[in-house]
């Protein structure tokens, strides 16, 4: 009877979300050597959509999964498999933290967003840094730029202000990913993270990567900084890069519905002195309604004459040994 009691009690609950965001990128300089003009998705932040549900189990105990998928609504094709970012379980108490199972968000790269300059806006960020930075020549499989663990296991839990979490991607015929972050909330938000790929090839390392981080809000000003380091090997196990990268960035709430944004990184490939890319953002987003925001941003992006995607901080690098702007006005819903 005690069985059949639970069972009825238990509750549940599936919800569909997700974002739309498009927009109009002007960029000054292309290799044709001519400005360009397109529609773009991912502004600020990605388009996707999912079903997430939870069932309560009682005694603070809760299973719940994730669906979520990538688009291109400038198009309307789907980025990747049906639910490239997401596909897992979540078993989760209110005393030993959370264990996810299957395809997931980096722990790492979750700590990396609290300090991130940009809040690791889709574009203009160094959301860019860490995708081109975690993976080499399609040697590891698993990681999906960095941002994503498949066939992974990860656990998290929050002691006090500080929350800690540990992924590990199993090989399963690619590489193996360990990621680790560690967030600090209080009158200064800390992060640290750090992930690791061997190679499918090889099974030697092939990628590692780790930030630290600080935030501080000031009234209506938050100012945050970030280092980023990503170490890249090939095949034969050659180093092939060493990207540094500092990011400072300030969000400053105008008002209730405005904030303005700024952002500085400058990164460099430490054994390869040409590759290097110095880019400055600035940014306004406009709050209409809860689920609504207008957005306007520019990049300038000087990149030397050797500048690589992997000191980049936007998804179309600028052009080599040049000065380019980018511009980026567009809305996002969420639903």
């Amino acid at each position: 009877m005690a069985l059949v009691s639970g069972l009825a009690a238990a509750q549940s609950t599936v919800t569909l979300y997700g974002n739309m965001d498009l927009g109009l990128m002007v960029n000054s300089k292309t290799a044709a050597g001519t400005s360009s003009t397109s529609l773009d998705s991912g502004g600020i932040s990605p388009s996707i959509w999912g079903l997430r549900g939870t069932e309560d189990l009682g005694s603070g105990l809760k299973v719940s999964f994730n669906l979520e998928g990538h688009l291109n609504p400038d198009t309307g094709t789907n980025v990747g498999g049906l639910f490239r970012r997401q596909s897992n379980l979540v078993v989760s108490s209110n005393d030993w933290g959370s264990v996810t199972i299957g395809n997931q968000y980096s722990p790492a790269i979750l700590a990396f967003a609290a300090t991130e300059p940009r809040g690791l806006r889709e574009n203009f960020s160094g959301l860019y840094h860490w995708a081109f930075n975690s993976d080499t020549n399609g040697l590891n499989g698993n990681d999906d730029v960095g941002v994503f663990l498949q066939n992974a296991i990860s656990y998290s839990n929050n002691f006090g202000p500080v929350k800690l979490a540990a992924g590990y991607g199993l090989k399963e015929n690619v590489g193996s990913v360990l990621s680790l972050g560690a967030t600090y909330t209080g009158p200064v938000t800390l992060s640290a993270a750090y992930q690791s790929a061997n190679s499918s090839a090889t099974g030697n390392r092939a990628n590692s990567l780790y930030t630290l981080g600080a935030a501080y809000a000031m009234g209506d000003l938050t100012a945050k900084v970030n280092y980023l380091r990503g170490k890249n090997q090939n095949l034969a196990q050659v180093q092939t890069s060493d990207v540094g990268v500092v990011g400072l960035g300030l969000d400053w709430k105008t008002s209730a519905n405005n904030t303005v944004l700024a952002a500085l990184y400058l990164g460099k490939d430490k054994d390869n002195a040409a590759d290097k890319t110095n880019t400055f953002i600035l940014g306004n987003e406009y709050a209409l309604s809860k689920r609504t925001t207008a957005y306007g941003q520019v990049a300038f992006i000087n990149a030397k004459a050797g500048a690589t995607a992997k000191t980049s901080a936007t998804l179309t690098p600028g052009m080599a040994g040049e000065t380019t702007t980018q511009l980026n006005v567009g809305i996002k819903h969420a639903f």
